[in-house]
C-alpha cells in the first residue's frame, strides 16, 4: 500500500509538466507532509519513502548522483540513515571543480503520543523548494560556471547528522577549499506571515549583503540579511560546513509556523510565498554559481568558530549561598543568600586556561546566638572585593564545552556587621582560601563556583575559629 501511494504521487507529479511552479510545490509539500509518511522520522521506512520521492524528481529533472549512487548511507550509533546527493555540473573548465552546496533536510519527528508530526514547514517546505530550485538550475545549466550539489539530508532533527556527514565526506573527497558556499533551506513556508525571508550568514561572503539584497530586489522579495547565525540554542544544516570555514547561508521564514507541533500541516503553508522564495533561491544560487569573483570573506560566526582566542573577556553575576563553618565545634550555620558581580578574564592555552575574576560581593550567612550556639540570631554579612585565580581545564571548541577549575582566591573585606552581632566580633579584612569551578559554556557562560576560606573569618584574641563557605550560581557573557 505504501509503495502504491509513493508510485501514485510520483506519477502525478512527473506527468505534471504543464503545472506551474507553485502547483508543483504544493504537490511536493502535500505528499511529503501527508499522514501516509507518518512524520518522516529519521531512519524509518517513511523517511525512505520521502527519499525515494525526492530521488524520483531529481532523476526526472536530469540531475546525476554525485557519488555514483543516489542514496548515500551513513551510520550513527548503530542505526543507518540516508542522504540523497545529486549534482549539476558547471561549464567552466576551471570553475566546474568548485561547488555550491544547496541542502534541505527531509526528516521530521515521526509519531509521538499518537499524533503525527507531519512537518509541512519543517521541512517539507524546504525539500519542495530544493526540488524546484534544482529543476530551474538544471534548465539553465549552460550558464553555470561552478557545479551545484543538491543535497537532501536525513537525521537533521536528531543532531544534524546528515549534513555533518556530507560536510566531512566532501572535505575528504573534493577538499573543503573547493566548497565555495553551503546554503541551507529550512522552514520557508510562512513568508506572508513572517513578512520577510531571513538570511543568516551574509558576512561570511565578500560583499554578501549587497549580493543578497540586489537579488532580492530583482525577485521582489523582502529579505532580512543577518551577518551571522548567532543563537547558540538553534542550529541548521549549515553547521558542519561552517565549522570547516565554508561560507554559509541559512535561509528561513523563521519560527512563525506551528514549529515541532502536530499542527504543522500542509494546508497551512503559504504556497504563493513559497513560490516567491523558491524563485529567489534559484536566482541567487544561479548568480553565485556563475560569478567568477564570488568568494569568502574569511569571517566565521562566533558560534561556528572552534578556535579559542588567547584572551577571553566577559562579565559575570551570580547568586550566592553562604554559611559559616566552625570546625573546632563541628557547627555550621544555615546558609543565606548573597550576590556578586564583576568581570572575568581567561588566558587560553589549548584545552587549559588561567582564569581570574574581579568581583564585588555581598555575602550573608545566619549567625548563632552568643549564649546558645544552636539558636540563630540575625545575619552576619560582609562586603568584599574578591579575586579568584584558577587553573582551568576547558576541552572543546570556543563556543561550547565543560569548564573545570581549581585554585585559590583573595578577598579584601571593606565592610562588615561583625561588631553589631549579639557576640561582638572583629572581622578579618584579608581573607583567602581555595576555589573550585564547574560549569558549562554555551555561548554565554553558565558556571557553578565553590569557595572555602582557609584563614579565620575573625581576628583578635579570643575570637572563635570560623570559616566562610560559599557556593555561587553564576551567569555571564563573553564578548
Amino acid at each position: 500500500m505504501k509503495r502504491t501511494i509513493l508510485v501514485a504521487a510520483l506519477l502525478v507529479s512527473l506527468a505534471a509538466g504543464a503545472q506551474t511552479r507553485q502547483e508543483r510545490l504544493t504537490g511536493h509539500v502535500y505528499y511529503l507532509a501527508s499522514d501516509e509518511l507518518q512524520g518522516r522520522k529519521a531512519g524509518t521506512e517513511y523517511a525512505r519513502m520521502a527519499a525515494e520521492y525526492i530521488i524520483g524528481h531529481y532523476s526526472q529533472i536530469g540531475l546525476k548522483p554525485f557519488f555514483g549512487e543516489w542514496t548515500v548511507p551513513f551510520t550513527k550509533y548503530g542505526k543507518e540513515y540516508t542522504d540523497v546527493v545529486g549534482v549539476i555540473e558547471g561549464n567552466d573548465p576551471v570553475l566546474k571543480d568548485e561547488y555550491i552546496v544547496l541542502g534541505a533536510h527531509y526528516d521530521h519527528l515521526g509519531v509521538r503520543n499518537g499524533n503525527v508530526y507531519n512537518g509541512a514547514d519543517d521541512n517539507a517546505s524546504g525539500s519542495a523548494a530544493l526540488i524546484e530550485v534544482a529543476r530551474e538550475l538544471y534548465a539553465s545549466r549552460e550558464n553555470l560556471k561552478r557545479s551545484v550539489i543538491i543535497a537532501a539530508f536525513d537525521a537533521e532533527e536528531i543532531g544534524l547528522y546528515g549534513s555533518t556527514f556530507l560536510a566531512d565526506t566532501l572535505s575528504k573527497t573534493i577538499g573543503k577549499d573547493k566548497i565555495k558556499l553551503m546554503m541551507s533551506i529550512d522552514m520557508v513556508g510562512w513568508y506572508k506571515t513572517a513578512g520577510k525571508l531571513e538570511i543568516e550568514g551574509v558576512a561570511t561572503i565578500r560583499d554578501g549583503k549587497s549580493i543578497i539584497t540586489s537579488e532580492a530586489e530583482r525577485c521582489s522579495v523582502t529579505v532580512d540579511p543577518k551577518r551571522f547565525e548567532s543563537s547558540v540554542f538553534t542550529a541548521t544544516d549549515t553547521e558542519g560546513f561552517a565549522k570547516m570555514g565554508v561560507p554559509t547561508l541559512a535561509v528561513s521564514t523563521g519560527l512563525k509556523s506551528p514549529y515541532h507541533k502536530p499542527e504543522d500541516d500542509a494546508e497551512l503553508i503559504d504556497y504563493e510565498g513559497l513560490d516567491k522564495v523558491t524563485g529567489y533561491i534559484s536566482s541567487l544560487s544561479g548568480t553565485i554559481a556563475s560569478d567568477p569573483s564570488f568568494e569568502s570573506s574569511g569571517k566565521v560566526a562566533r558560534k561556528h568558530d572552534s578556535r579559542k582566542k588567547f584572551l577571553e573577556f566577559g562579565v559575570v553575576a551570580g547568586l550566592q549561598s553562604n554559611h559559616i563553618d566552625f570546625p573546632k565545634s563541628s557547627l555550621e550555620t544555615k546558609g543565606d543568600i548573597g550576590f556578586d558581580a564583576g568581570i572575568q578574564l581567561d588566558f587560553n592555552f589549548g584545552d587549559f586556561a588561567l582564569g581570574t575574576r574581579a568581583l564585588y560581593e555581598k555575602q550573608v550567612s545566619e549567625f548563632p546566638d552568643g549564649n546558645d550556639v544552636f539558636a540563630s540570631r540575625g545575619n552576619y554579612d560582609q562586603q568584599a572585593v574578591t579575586v579568584p585565580v584558577l587553573l582551568m581545564y576547558k576541552p572543546g571548541d570556543w563556543s561550547a564545552g565543560v569548564r573545570l577549575g581549581l585554585g585559590g582566591y583573595y578577598s579584601y573585606v571593606f565592610k562588615s556587621n561583625a561588631s553589631e552581632l549579639a557576640l561582638p566580633l572583629q572581622y578579618e579584612p584579608n581573607q583567602y582560601g581555595i576555589a573550585f569551578e564547574f560549569g558549562f559554556k554555551a555561548g554565554p557562560l553558565l558556571m557553578n563556583d565553590f569557595r572555602r576560606q582557609l584563614n579565620n573569618l575573625f581576628t583578635g584574641d579570643g575570637m572563635p575559629d570560623a570559616r566562610l563557605v560559599n557556593f555561587t550560581f553564576t551567569l555571564g557573557y563573553v564578548f
